[in-house]
């Protein structure tokens, strides 16, 4: 009994894939950070993060990977996807049936041995390494949303930061033209009514500080709520809107990397493979064979004998998990599919919003600024000498003050959208050696296509223990 349990469990069956690094490993060749592993309650600032000279995007995601408790939560999954993988390769145990000798009745033992569960046992421990890859790769996917909320609610923080100094920049302003006023009715060159109309902007512009205060504030809130670290201390300051240099790729090459490096459609493939695997097994879940080794003891002589006992598939063949299977396999196909046309849409999205508002600075910035200012500059001068209506002073200052606040928030949505675009193709478009080339990228995911709908996958793939 012990030869042929060693003889059908040997080294034909493929190995466990346990790698409890894997969504470590997956997130750091994505965008160069090593996500930490901490116990609960518990907050960490990674060994690389100074928070003393400000604190950088890279670095709110660093710190935000380390700490965000929902993140750190769904890791735990791949723990328990390593528990049911564990339990896929177990055999089920034998069965003891023992009559004692009582009386004229001789005494008997037989022992059985569940034959399906060795020969089912590969099948069960496919599915379970293509359920632990999907799991691995959702959460991923999860990590890399992560980074993406991150930076989204830092360019936010940044923008809330920069539009607090524009208002405080427009009160100074607003001052300026008031004191002027003040000068010029003093002098008798205008009425009354037209410094009124000088102190009220002042005071709006006054008013506009408080709101933007509170704007950094909720958007600080927001910013350290995602990072995990709501401690984080009040004057932490952001480095500031990014300036990205001129997209160099293609809408056609990002694709092909989104399609090739997408943690959400590597999981949608493990998922159809488990699927096939799961429709083999339903055409086998009706077999119950077991091997019997029988035993009879009786006055002066003893009996053993060997045989089989077996199920009968006469009327249940598992027909109906057999169409619950085919269905989960075409729900699968579907769903790859699905998540496909939607990275697509994705990066095609994401790098229109990306251009669009590199177009919109642009026009701002190099046009309709510094006209402006040289507008505004002259405004002054003449509205101090007297010659210049106040009315024509508070329309420029209002043009130039309404193109810097847009500047900044276009600068906004061009960060905002580079991080969706990359969250998109799950890789950094910025230089770095993380970054692999095009057809590096076609290559492993070609390869990763061959190792989800192979069998033999299992038999390459390294072995680790969690």
């Amino acid at each position: 009994m012990l030869a042929i349990t060693l003889a059908l469990t040997g080294c034909c069956n493929p190995p466990l894939c346990l790698d409890r690094h894997y969504v470590r490993d997956r997130i750091a060749n994505s965008i160069g950070i090593l996500p930490q592993e901490i116990p609960p309650c518990r907050e960490v600032i990674p060994a690389n993060v100074a928070l003393d000279d400000g604190l950088s995007e890279f670095e709110a995601v660093d710190i935000a990977l380390a700490n965000n408790s929902a993140f750190q939560a769904s890791l735990a999954q791949l723990g328990m996807a390593g528990g049911d993988a564990i339990q896929a390769s177990l055999i089920a145990n034998p069965q003891l049936l023992v009559y004692f000798p009582t009386g004229a009745k001789e005494g008997q033992a037989t022992l059985y041995a569940p034959i399906e569960s060795y020969l089912l046992r590969p099948t069960r421990m496919r599915i379970a390494n293509r359920d632990y890859h999907r799991i691995g790769d959702t959460l991923v996917q999860n990590g890399l949303n992560v980074a993406r909320d991150v930076r989204l609610a830092y360019a936010d923080y940044a923008l809330a930061i920069e539009r607090f100094q524009l208002a405080q920049d427009a009160s100074r302003i607003r001052n300026d033209i008031a004191d002027l006023t003040n000068n010029r009715f003093k002098n008798g060159d205008i009425s009354e009514l037209e410094t009124i109309t000088s102190r009220v902007d002042a005071l709006n512009a006054g008013a506009m500080i408080a709101a933007e205060q509170h704007n950094v504030n909720i958007a600080r809130a927001r910013l350290v709520t995602w990072m995990g670290i709501p401690s984080v201390q009040e004057d932490l300051l952001p480095e500031g809107l990014k300036n990205f240099p001129v997209m160099e790729f293609e809408e056609s090459e990002l694709i092909a990397i989104a399609l090739a490096c997408r943690p959400a459609l590597e999981a949608a493939k493990w998922q159809v493979a488990a699927a096939q695997e799961r429709q083999i097994l339903a055409r086998r879940l009706f077999w119950r064979i077991d091997f019997g080794f029988d035993s009879r003891l009786g006055q002066g002589y003893q009996r053993t004998g060997t045989g089989l006992r077996l199920d009968l598939p006469i009327f249940n063949r598992n027909q109906g998990g057999i169409v619950r299977a085919d269905w989960e396999l075409n729900a699968a196909q579907h769903n790859q599919d699905a998540v496909s046309d939607q990275i697509q849409q994705e990066v095609r999205v994401s790098m229109q919003q990306f251009e669009q508002a590199e177009e919109n600075l642009a026009v701002i910035e190099r046009e309709m600024l510094p006209k402006l200012t040289e507008a505004i500059a002259i405004a002054e001068r003449g509205f101090a000498d007297g010659g210049t209506d106040y009315l024509l002073v508070l329309q420029t200052t209002t043009q130039y003050l309404d193109a810097r606040s847009r500047a900044l928030i276009e600068r906004a949505n061009r960060q905002r959208a580079r991080a969706e675009l990359e969250r998109s193709i799950s890789r950094s478009l910025s230089e770095s050696p993380l970054v692999p080339s095009l057809n590096e990228l076609k290559t492993t995911s070609q390869n990763r296509d061959l190792e989800a709908i192979s069998t033999e996958t299992d038999r390459t793939i390294e072995s680790k223990n969690p």
